[in-house]
């Protein structure tokens, strides 16, 4: 394989990339808390009064629904309790590990012999990693301590240093601490490391440590709130996973429109090195097949059609997703066949692994669970730029349109989802005012940030399905594009109002009619999708009292 550069493993061309990634940041330090946002927030709050009460902010809720260790929201509590709990102080704290991710990834790869500023570049310019990192969850706090546990990892064992492989097995706890995700590091690695070594070693020990950690966490989770956090999220999981309707033709060719769309850069430099007959044969063969399986019904809850006929805008973007999503693997495989070592193994048990857990194990599709694809899909590119020995100007120059067309589609996709945040705030507390004077008590349904900033000076109360206490006269206001939400019959509520509002931008990203659905692909089988979304909000005036439990 050929070196790489001295220029490009310089620390200017690294701060030059951190300096990029805050720039790219900077106009989103004012984001509206959004969809998981205000329950680590929350925590945070409570964890800031009550600093061993880590879980004490979701037991007021029936029953408590906690999917999330709390590590991020003791972070949280570190800005929030010296600046205050703003938007702005939280996003400008969530950069610090959208750096860390770089910088780790930037160190793997040049560690792996690979090109760190092209892997680095393309990781920052990928559409998922730009628009988590405007969010407070824990997402991208995970993926930093997930590229350090490789990067440790894969150094204690080539040198035999055991600092390395207690520092990555510290990092790996702190993987799972922040997101029950990160225990899919023990196997990943174990498999690495048998592709490595060839034989079992002292080193097992160090992968045994993040499991005890977890049971052990458990275990004092248990004593102190009753709850069994691995089995809850296990039959979460199963849950979702065996009530859904979709199967596993529909969630394969959704998983592979997410990785597309969520990764990007390389579809693009993918098609710029096909000649075009190529790409339209591609195209058509994809078109085809999912044509074949939409006529026999494995595609039926996709968004194909409407109350306004063929939904055209859908059908054109759906085969291009994933079309991106299918030639992201045929890069991985040539890669790997292109030179079998236990890196090129890593990577693509580090991302197959990935695709597998997010398309068929977690309790839906969406882009937070493709995030740790990232840091990998980058050093890939870079791997794959260097494997067809095309080092011309042109190709080159390819390979950096690519990224940073990359880079302007994410930056579009952050702004259209930063509009949905803003838009939930802007329509929670404009509601709030215009039904002030409104008699009776006054309810809502849904979460997210609409919940967290109609609710933040205690007019409205959450709706509780099994103690509604609903009187006449009461106003109850249910957003449509919410999780969480329920239709009231015309017997109990009558539509009083409808608060229309048309969020601004060239993308959507949760959006039933346009089949976007990057938070959850109930909403659709994209990452995110061209044209604009609009959000209604409707306001009920309760016409018949209710105290009993809702069914429906």
């Amino acid at each position: 394989m050929t070196s790489i550069s001295v220029g490009n493993t310089s620390k200017q061309n690294l701060f030059i990339l951190l300096a990029l990634l805050a720039c790219c940041l900077l106009p989103f330090l004012n984001k509206a808390f959004h969809i998981d946002d205000p329950s680590f927030v929350g925590m945070a709050r409570h964890i800031q009064e009550y600093p061993l009460d880590y879980y004490g902010f979701y037991m007021q809720f029936s029953p408590p629904v906690i999917t999330n260790p709390p590590l991020i929201a003791y972070l949280i509590a570190i800005p929030g309790s010296i600046f205050g709990y703003s938007e702005f102080a939280l996003h400008t704290f969530f950069i610090l590990p959208a750096m860390a991710v770089v910088w780790g990834t930037w160190l793997l790869a040049s560690d792996m012999s690979v090109d760190p500023f092209v892997s680095a570049l393309a990781t920052i310019c990928a559409p998922v990693f730009i628009l988590s990192s405007t969010t407070v969850m824990c997402d991208v706090p995970m993926l930093a301590f997930w590229v350090f546990a490789i990067f440790f990892w894969r150094k204690g064992i080539r040198e035999g240093r055991r600092g390395m492989l207690a520092a990555s097995s510290l990092m790996i706890t702190l993987c799972v601490l922040t997101k029950y995700m990160g225990i899919c590091l023990v196997p990943l690695l174990l498999a690495y490391t048998i592709a490595e070594k060839r034989k079992a070693g002292e080193w097992i020990l160090y992968l045994l440590l993040p499991i005890i950690a977890l049971l052990l966490f458990d275990q004092i989770t248990y004593m102190k709130y009753g709850l069994r956090q691995i089995s809850f999220i296990e039959s979460w999981s199963s849950y979702n996973q065996n009530s859904s309707v979709r199967n596993y033709y529909a969630k394969t060719v959704s998983g592979l429109a997410f990785l597309g769309g969520c990764i990007l850069a390389h579809f693009v430099y993918f098609i710029s090195r096909t000649r075009w007959v190529n790409t339209a044969i591609y195209l058509s063969a994809i078109a085809a097949i999912l044509l074949i399986l939409l006529m026999n019904d494995y595609l039926d809850y996709f968004p194909v059609a409407g109350a306004d006929g063929i939904n055209w805008s859908f059908v054109a973007q759906f085969p291009i997703f994933v079309f991106a999503g299918v030639s992201f693997f045929q890069m991985l495989l040539a890669v790997l066949f292109s030179g079998r070592n236990p890196d090129s193994i890593l990577l693509f048990l580090w991302i197959s692994g990935v695709f597998v857990f997010a398309v068929f194990i977690n309790w839906t599709i969406n882009g937070r669970t493709i995030l740790p694809i990232v840091p990998a899909a980058g050093i890939l590119l870079a791997r794959f730029y260097v494997s067809n020995n095309s080092f011309t100007p042109l190709n080159r120059a390819l390979l950096y349109i690519s990224i940073l067309f990359s880079l302007g589609i994410s930056l579009a996709v952050t702004s259209a989802d930063t509009a949905f945040a803003n838009n939930a705030q802007t329509a929670a507390r404009a509601i709030r005012d215009i039904t002030r004077s409104c008699p009776g008590n006054k309810w809502y349904e849904g979460h997210w940030g609409f919940e967290y900033y109609i609710s933040e000076t205690g007019d409205y109360k959450t709706l509780d399905y099994e103690k509604p206490g609903l009187k006449k006269g009461d106003t109850v206001i249910i957003p449509d594009t919410n999780t969480h939400t329920k239709p009231l019959y015309k017997n109990l509520a009558l539509v009083r109002e409808v608060y229309a509002y048309n969020l601004s931008g060239f993308f959507s990203t949760m959006s039933l009619v346009r089949g976007s659905g990057f938070y959850s692909d109930v909403a659709g089988p994209l990452p995110y999708a061209l044209g604009s979304a609009s959000e209604n909000y409707y306001e009920y005036e309760v016409i018949a009292d209710k105290n009993s439990r809702f069914s429906y």
